[in-house]
């Protein structure tokens, strides 16, 4: 019985001195200023363990700043880079894969266009032109101030024929004069309009004055037949 309460008094005793023996910074400090500089393995084991801690920091700190940091913002541009490039390799996979596509629809855009082209007459045809506007205002009951044909326009595929239109009546008269140049044969496109009221009047209805801007169109090819004509009659002389 006595060894076994002297077996527990000695275990007890042991847990005691474990939990007293805490850290004691003091005592840790003092360890730093004992040291044999000349003997480096005399040191106490938790300065060697400060100091070498010490140490990686520093030279994780040093690596980073020098080379790594570099390397980073070096593998930052080449991500942007990257991803620049799977950017527009998408798009020109995408039109890639659609190219058939495409094509089809440019070849019929095509076919469309000369067949609008083709729809346009040879000659402007002015006196006819003028007629037909001339008798669209009669119907429409507004009094012209003056047509004019302006000089020709040669544009990549046809030739413009401006026509400047200054007439006066009120809004109802122009809104038919307008419709009924929209119903005529002839391809008329209306731009640049004015209307304006130079006498302005509450006692009757105001007579408006109504300048408007007309184009209507022809295709080059009477010009290239016309050009060729002269050329074989030069060369016969």
């Amino acid at each position: 019985m006595v060894k076994l309460t002297n077996k527990k008094s000695i275990k007890k005793a042991n847990k005691t001195k474990v939990a007293k023996k805490s850290f004691d910074f003091q005592e840790f400090q003092r360890s730093f200023q004992s040291l044999d500089t000349n003997n480096y393995g005399s040191w106490p084991t938790v300065v060697k363990v400060t100091v070498f801690i010490v140490l990686i920091g520093f030279v994780a700190a040093l690596a980073y700043a020098l080379p790594i940091s570099n390397k980073i913002d070096e593998i930052k541009a080449a991500d942007a880079e990257q991803e620049t490039l799977l950017q527009a390799y998408r798009e020109k996979e995408s039109k890639a894969r659609h190219l058939e596509e495409y094509k089809a629809q440019v070849a019929q855009m095509e076919v469309e266009f000369n067949e609008l082209v083709n729809q346009l007459p040879k000659d402007t045809r002015v006196p006819e032109l003028l007629e037909g506007i001339n008798m669209t205002g009669v119907g429409s009951n507004i009094r012209f101030q003056d047509i004019s044909v302006q000089d020709e326009v040669e544009q990549e595929f046809f030739i413009e024929q401006p026509i400047r239109i200054a007439a006066l009546g009120d809004y109802d008269q122009f809104g038919a004069f307008i419709s009924g140049l929209a119903a005529l044969p002839r391809i008329i496109t209306m731009h640049d309009f004015e209307v304006n009221n130079t006498q302005p009047t509450l006692d009757d209805i105001p007579q408006l004055n109504l300048v408007l801007n007309t184009k209507t169109y022809r295709s080059k090819e009477i010009a290239d037949d016309s050009q060729t004509d002269t050329t074989s009659e030069n060369q016969g002389e």
